[in-house]
């Protein structure tokens, strides 16, 4: 007896009974050689998944700086995935400890043609410490501060007294005012803009 189904384009399918031939059981079971099974130490991988980072370049020791471009809020993104609004952003590296701005527009202070999005497994942690301002009043661009805390290393551990301020400017090329950073003390990702 046949089975005609129809899928939702309209076309028919025929189907069968399944058929089971005598003798193959037992003709597999006469090919395949018993092999011995060897018990191995069990293995525990972590399971790690690849998700956009941006890749940004350290302009004073070329070391990459990668930071998830989830965890900083897209800002260099299509305009509808941004969550928050920036220019630029500012991270330190742990290589060399400068502080620098990194940006992905062509027209900012701290754009370099190497700075890219990439995948990468994620680790540790990516924190807003604060909005840097820029020494010039009439300049609107704020800088967010996004450090990245590995695993096993706590807030409390970090050395902010260590980070360089050298050359660190706000996306119109203004020098960004130096300020106290506390690693312990984290900002939320979407605040109202206030008033400078």
């Amino acid at each position: 007896m046949r089975k005609l189904l129809f899928d939702e384009s309209g076309y028919v399918l025929v189907m069968q009974r399944p058929q089971i031939f005598p003798g193959v059981e037992t003709a597999e079971k006469e090919l395949t050689p018993a092999l011995p099974v060897k018990t191995v130490g069990a293995v525990i991988e972590t399971p790690s998944c690849s998700v956009p980072h941006c890749c940004f370049y350290c302009a004073w020791c070329g070391h990459p700086v990668l930071l998830p471009n989830d965890r900083i809020g897209s800002p260099f993104g299509n305009p509808d995935a941004r969550k928050i609004d920036a220019r630029s952003i500012a991270t330190v590296c742990v290589n060399c400890n400068h502080i620098s701005s990194y940006s992905m527009f062509r027209a900012c202070q701290g754009y370099d043609t190497r700075h890219r999005i990439m995948h990468s497994p994620n680790s540790g942690n990516t924190v807003l410490l604060n909005w840097l301002h820029c020494v010039e009043d009439s300049c609107t661009a704020r800088v967010p501060f996004f450090l990245k805390i590995e695993q096993g290393v706590s807030p409390e551990e970090m050395e902010p007294a260590k980070w360089l301020w050298d050359g660190l400017t706000c996306a119109s090329g203004h020098r960004i005012k130096q300020i106290a950073l506390d690693p312990t003390i984290q900002l939320p990702l979407r605040s109202s803009l206030g008033t400078r």
